[in-house]
């Protein structure tokens, strides 16, 4: 069954200051849909709501038809949604595993399996054709892959919405291919509803299939 996101009316005041005002669109899933706008149009702040990190003053949006209200990011982490921050949500000495399943690390006998958890790495490691390993320190990697770790993070929760906060800004052109291959042949298959905030038509034109302008 299609997955759907809608967001009614949204808007969301600071001090009586508009970031948002009156924002409504929808996505299904198996789509990438693009939110662009200049600096300052609220692109973050709305996805910062989707997140749970901000309140709307006003409107409400709705997961599969269900009104939602995300009092903090564990509540959206809950129920399936993945946000992908320009700043990274990673800790550099930690492994490529351990970021993957932080805060679900496999215990044996009350400590750390690390050969579940090398194991289970390894195989979202393979499915996305990643040239990485569990076990390498996540500050020896390039900021693209990186980035790869941490959709892999997100994507190892089972997610029914992926959304990606200006992902390209540190990338290579070389590097993005590999983050549109992902987005192409992974997520939209597995019809995760994709939200992609760039202000790069040419990204945009290539990979989304819909455009909200804010």
């Amino acid at each position: 069954m299609s997955k759907t996101l809608e967001f009614e009316g949204i808007s969301k005041y600071f001090h009586g200051v508009a970031a948002l005002k009156n924002i409504s669109f929808s996505a299904k899933s198996g789509e990438v849909v693009a939110l662009v706008g200049e600096n300052g149009a609220g692109k973050s702040t709305l996805l910062k709501i989707l997140g749970g990190d901000y309140q709307p003053t006003a409107g409400r949006y709705l997961i599969n038809g269900e009104e939602k209200h995300f009092a903090s990011p564990h509540d959206a982490i809950q129920a399936g949604v993945g946000l992908i921050y320009q700043e990274r949500q990673m800790v550099p000495e930690l492994t490529v595993a351990e970021n993957i399943f932080m805060g679900r690390l496999p215990k044996k006998y009350g400590m750390v399996d690390f050969q579940t958890l090398n194991r289970e790495a390894q195989r979202l490691i393979d499915e996305f054709e990643l040239k990485i390993r569990p076990a390498d320190r996540l500050k020896n990697l390039s900021v693209a892959m990186q980035q790869m770790v941490e959709i892999l993070k997100v994507y190892s929760r089972n997610p029914g919405l992926i959304a990606f906060d200006e992902p390209t800004t540190a990338l290579t052109g070389g590097e993005a291919e590999v983050l549109f291959r992902i987005i192409e042949e992974k997520l939209k298959k597995h019809d995760i509803i994709i939200l992609y905030v760039s202000n790069r038509m040419n990204e945009i034109f290539r990979i989304c299939v819909k455009i909200f302008v804010m």
